[in-house]
């Protein structure tokens, strides 16, 4: 039997707000990370038998742009999975689980969330291009 269970820890919330020039005009941009955690209960547990259940987890981190000024090009920046594990027994029902691998990689999350704001600079002014393109059209 297998179950997966996905949940968002609150607590890995992580924000960063950047400024940047786009021909004269100061654009706010503002990242939001926050890490999902997805376990789920794999193996057998028969009776009589030593029970071989394991609860294999998943953590990644989503990261979500929006801007000051409108919901205009806001999306998810898409990230590799930043941890993953498995422990014995099957998966704990309940958040504590998911905070205490929250609290495990908070730095993580800080570091991951730095570098998507640093690749993400040229996409978004791509972007704007794009949208200042289409207007003076």
């Amino acid at each position: 039997m297998s179950m997966s269970l996905f949940a968002m820890a609150a607590a890995a919330a992580a924000s960063h707000s950047v400024a940047i020039d786009h021909h004269g005009m100061q654009v706010q941009a503002n990242y939001t990370a926050r890490l999902v955690v997805s376990a789920r209960t794999v193996g057998a547990r028969t009776p009589n038998r030593m029970d071989m259940q394991r609860c294999k987890w998943t953590a990644r981190v989503e990261i979500d742009r929006s801007l000051a000024h409108g919901p205009a090009l806001a999306r998810t920046i898409a990230t590799d999975p930043l941890a993953s594990g498995s422990e014995s027994a099957a998966c704990p029902p309940g958040d504590r689980f998911r905070k205490d691998i929250t609290e495990r990689h908070q730095g993580q999350v800080q570091a991951q969330l730095a570098a998507a704001v640093a690749q993400d600079r040229a996409p978004l002014l791509a972007e704007l291009d794009m949208v200042r393109n289409l207007a003076s059209n």
